[in-house]
């Protein structure tokens, strides 16, 4: 188990991704659902930091800290070629 915080770090990201996808797919409307999922992505994205710390081995680490950059930056974007549908013509 050299690589264990690097799988954490991944299984944990992507199944916060999952949940917060998840949680516009389907017709529950919960606040705790969102909390779930920004929790266990927390953690993820803490066990790449201590991943990288510790230099594991592996690009299984940079999964959590790529995403933690990336996902913003798309949410940012969505938001701005939504403004610009309803902009002027």
């Amino acid at each position: 188990m050299k690589q264990r915080f690097s799988q954490y770090s991944l299984w944990l990201s992507l199944l916060g991704i999952a949940v917060g996808v998840g949680r516009y797919l389907t017709p529950i409307h919960s606040p705790n659902i969102w909390y779930v999922c920004i929790t266990l992505y927390s953690i993820g994205f803490s066990c790449g930091i201590i991943a990288f710390g510790k230099q594991e081995k592996g690009l299984m680490k940079y999964f959590s800290l790529i995403s933690f950059a990336v996902i913003p930056i798309f949410i940012m974007a969505s938001f701005l070629f939504f403004a610009m549908n309803f902009g002027e013509k």
